[in-house]
């Protein structure tokens, strides 16, 4: 069955106008929000744990155009993103029998994926995290390694991890020895990010997604990056706790293609996804 998202001018009209009638009631629970609980947010570069929920969808151009233009009216960006998105990089592993990559496919409800990932190529500092997603609910585990040491694990010597201390780095080095753990694809796209502290909410949309499943250098800038999505489509993201705040529900309610979205299956598909 073939779905196809609206993209023209009309789409964008009715977008602004969904999105325009909250404007004010979002900026005033905004400031209710700040006075309450204080804005909220996450840094260091410790173990970290994140325990949420996460819902995707497809948009199309003209809804994420809409989108952007009114969030950037009533929300706040996300410390990275200073207004014209951030560049994200991952270098995805899987197993020899591609665990991951079937069970995602498959929908089975419990899963995890291993990945590293960078902000920026000449990044001194790597992020290793593993995501584990039951349903809509995911925890994510991450600690940061040096380049030096991300430079190892991608090449599979995966004892780089002993040279650290936490369950974290021992959980991931047992994981990749045990199941025999090769990366198989680097994933890079824009992010832009918009936050909602309600429920500790977090709205974002991955523009720009690119593949590369033969070069497995994630911090190699001249490898080629073939692009995935057609027509102009992004990925948003609405992570949460609880449940979702009405008003950014009503955000998730635009026109657009519902789906259980993995950028990491797109790319391992590597192919433009007609079939959306």
């Amino acid at each position: 069955m073939v779905m196809e998202c609206s993209g023209n001018a009309a789409d964008k009209k009715r977008g602004e106008r969904i999105f325009g009638r909250r404007v004010k009631q979002m900026q005033l629970t905004k400031t209710l929000e700040k006075a309450t609980s204080g804005k909220g947010g996450a840094g260091g570069t410790a173990a970290l744990e994140v325990r949420r929920k996460e819902v995707k969808y497809f948009v199309s151009r003209p809804d994420f155009l809409a989108a952007e233009s009114v969030l950037d009216k009533a929300l706040e960006r996300d410390s990275h993103d200073r207004g014209k998105g951030y560049f994200i990089r991952s270098l995805y592993f899987d197993t020899l029998e591609n665990r991951a990559f079937e069970e995602k496919m498959a929908g089975v409800e419990r899963r995890k994926k291993i990945r590293l990932r960078i902000y920026d190529l000449k990044a001194k500092m790597a992020k290793l995290e593993i995501k584990n997603k039951v349903n809509d609910c995911i925890l994510k585990e991450s600690i940061w390694v040096k380049r030096e040491d991300a430079e190892r694990l991608q090449s599979g010597d995966f004892e780089a991890l002993l040279e650290y201390e936490g369950g974290i780095a021992r959980k991931a080095y047992a994981e990749l020895r045990k199941y025999c753990y090769r990366p198989v694809v680097v994933i890079d796209y824009i992010r832009h990010a918009f936050v909602y502290p309600f429920n500790n909410t977090r709205i974002t949309f991955d523009t720009n997604l690119k593949a590369n499943n033969i070069d497995l250098n994630m911090f190699d800038s001249e490898i080629f990056m073939k692009p995935l999505l057609d027509r102009g489509l992004a990925v948003m993201e609405v992570k949460f706790d609880g449940f979702i705040p009405g008003i950014v529900r009503e955000l998730a309610a635009i026109k657009s293609c519902n789906s259980a979205i993995s950028k990491y299956c797109i790319g391992r598909l590597d192919n433009r996804l007609s079939w959306i």
